[in-house]
């Protein structure tokens, strides 16, 4: 395919009740699209007006001048007593193991 102009499209419409059909950037592809069943269908040429083009420039990189420190330091060794895989010293929930009452328990005969 080749490179289009971004100034004008066409448009493959069928000729009886000018439903649009597609849209194509380049007039070799519309003449094909339209190709297919030649008798019914036409193409009509679209011009697009530009409006304002805004460049945007992305960085290269993520800058590393905003990183911030929290107080910690990454070799700082694991005081005793703390889970290595619970770092903030907090004690995994003990879980939960209600039983129901006799009145509420349900038996379930198949």
């Amino acid at each position: 395919m080749n490179k289009y102009n971004s100034e004008d499209y066409f448009s493959v419409r069928e000729r009886r009740t000018g439903r649009k059909i597609c849209d194509c950037g380049d007039f070799e592809d519309a003449r094909m699209m339209m190709y297919m069943d030649a008798q019914n269908r036409e193409i009509v040429k679209n011009k697009t007006l530009m409006s304002q083009v805004i460049d945007v420039e992305m960085p290269k990189a993520l800058p590393t001048n905003e990183i911030v420190d929290l107080g910690g330091k990454w070799d700082d060794p694991i005081p005793e007593g703390v889970d290595p895989y619970n770092l903030r010293g907090r004690q995994p929930m003990q879980p939960v193991k209600k039983q129901l009452n006799k009145s509420d328990a349900k038996v379930f005969v198949p």
